[in-house]
């Protein structure tokens, strides 16, 4: 059985992504209370509070609990942050396989592997690259394993 964790370099890009997001609405908001109201500052600090909040506890905790396990026979999938989820499917259900890779998914880390069954969907998030290809080359070598066999049959 194989584990893969998030890329680090998806961790960080959402952190800059968080911060660019906090920047923008802290100026928006002082804009606000220059010109219009005092009651935005009030409003820019809740930002600044969320995002702090968001970048030292929620993008950590979800990073250190994410787990991804790949074997012959199933597929584990184990993420949450202050409520886990725990997903399994058997490598037989799969039926298709989507990989996502954005653009500069190698500075950013931000590729993601769609599993779909019957009536069930598994997503792998934040993988690199390279543990992106190993899993859709696995899954498929498993899927013609079985097409094969099933033809087999006929």
């Amino acid at each position: 059985m194989h584990m893969y964790k998030p890329c680090r370099l998806a961790q960080i890009s959402i952190y800059l992504f968080v911060t660019i997001l906090m920047l923008a609405l802290c100026s928006a908001c002082g804009f606000g209370a220059l010109f219009i109201s005092v009651i935005f500052w009030y409003v820019m600090l809740f930002v600044i509070v969320l995002s702090f909040l968001i970048m030292l506890v929620v993008i950590p905790v979800f990073f250190s609990q994410s787990r991804y396990s790949v074997s012959n026979n199933e597929l584990v999938c184990r993420t949450g942050i202050f409520i886990y989820k725990r997903q399994y499917m058997k490598m037989s259900s799969v039926k298709s396989v989507t990989a996502v890779v954005t653009p500069l998914s190698g500075a950013t880390g931000l590729n993601f592997l769609i599993i779909n069954a019957l009536g069930s969907q598994m997503v792998f998030m934040f993988l690199t690259r390279s543990d992106l290809n190993e899993i859709t080359k696995r899954i498929d070598r498993v899927i013609k394993k079985e097409e094969f066999t099933d033809n087999e049959d006929e």
